[in-house]
């Protein structure tokens, strides 16, 4: 890979404090029922001494935390998720000269890389655990199965972890591969920007509105000179990008109907009136002739969080789009004599690729 660049200044980072105060120490040997009583009086606590003792408080108490708030389906699951964003919030972690001050805990190059200018500070523990398993990824790369190298997707930028739709896309753009150039809206950590490279689209124009993700695919395409045949661009929708009659558009929406808290929550959830806007920017942008690719599935649906398939709902509001394909494939799913909710909905879910052609 050529020399390596340095960090852009808009990438989204973990908020840091340089203060200690309003935070309580604690240290190994405290009882973890009297850290507990900070934390129920959303007192900031401040983890010091080992990192064995910081991990084994947070497993106790995300333990704890899931006996209270079970999780049976989906809803619990929402939840347990929103309440323990609320408990863990208030645990944090000490940093002194870029490196976390508590003994044995992982070194992170990130923690410099991010505020180089600020050495010692206060950082979420949770943030911190974050921010490790995201250096392993982006570290070590994620392979997938539709291409032949790794990707290494950086800090806050969204990755798929399942793969039955970028498996329809591959086999369905086997046989529609014969566009010139292509838009990937979102393009996360690029994996269907690199998919159409593959099958010799030349150009693609990838837009996004996470700045980690731009910065994220650029990389990648660094990695393996295809810089040249890719256009990056923070934005949203199509951005500048204006498609020919003969030009692909590929748009892996957010499946479930939520508020989204974080820019990377966006990849996942969608608000409402989220479909509407979209068909009505790619009305404006698209000329006739153009195809509009979408791969979404209908998980919401089968897990009980929203009776509306917003594709199926929109087909009349389409205007200027006639469906010209659809398939839909089950969830692979692994034999397994243990049964969970998700498993439950894993078994009836499907995957779907989306076809349209503007008129």
């Amino acid at each position: 890979m050529p020399e390596k660049e340095p960090l852009p200044d808009n990438l989204e980072k973990p908020g840091i404090f340089t203060t200690d105060e309003g935070l309580n120490a604690i240290a190994p040997g405290m009882p973890y029922r009297k850290i507990l009583k900070y934390l129920k009086g959303d007192q900031k606590v401040c983890f010091t001494g080992t990192y064995g003792f910081a991990l084994s408080f947070y497993s106790w108490l995300k333990k704890r935390h899931n006996q209270r708030f079970p999780i049976k389906d989906y809803p619990g699951s929402r939840e347990n998720r929103e309440q323990w964003h609320r408990l863990a919030q208030i645990l944090f972690l000490p940093v002194k000269d870029h490196s976390p001050a508590l003994e044995k805990a992982p070194v992170n190059p990130w923690l410099k890389e991010f505020y180089p200018d600020t050495p010692d500070y206060f950082m979420g523990f949770s943030d911190f655990l974050g921010m490790n398993g995201a250096w392993q990824w982006y570290d070590k790369g994620i392979r997938f199965p539709v291409l032949e190298h790794r990707l290494h997707p950086f800090y806050g930028v969204y990755f798929p972890t399942r793969f039955e739709h970028l498996e329809l896309f591959e086999k369905w753009l086997r046989e529609n591969h014969t566009f010139p150039q292509a838009l990937d809206i979102g393009t996360g950590c690029g994996i269907l920007t690199f998919i159409m490279l593959k099958y010799g689209i030349q150009k693609v124009h990838a837009t996004d509105i996470n700045p980690n993700a731009i910065w994220s695919t650029g990389q990648d395409l660094r990695r393996q000179n295809l810089q040249s045949r890719v256009r990056l661009e923070k934005a949203e929708w199509a951005g500048s990008f204006r498609p020919q009659s003969n030009n692909l558009v590929v748009f892996n929406p957010p499946w479930i109907p939520y508020r989204a808290e974080k820019t990377i929550d966006q990849a996942s959830y969608y608000h409402p009136g989220f479909f509407e806007e979209f068909f009505s920017r790619m009305e404006a942008a698209c000329p006739a002739g153009t195809t509009l690719l979408m791969l979404f599935s209908d998980f919401a649906q089968v897990a009980g969080i929203t009776r509306e398939h917003p594709l199926e709902s929109l087909q009349n509001l389409q205007k200027g789009f006639i469906l010209k394909e659809k398939v839909r494939m089950p969830v692979k799913q692994p034999p397994s004599i243990r049964k969970s909710w998700i498993a439950e909905i894993r078994s009836k879910e499907k995957i779907e690729l989306w076809v349209f052609k503007r008129e």
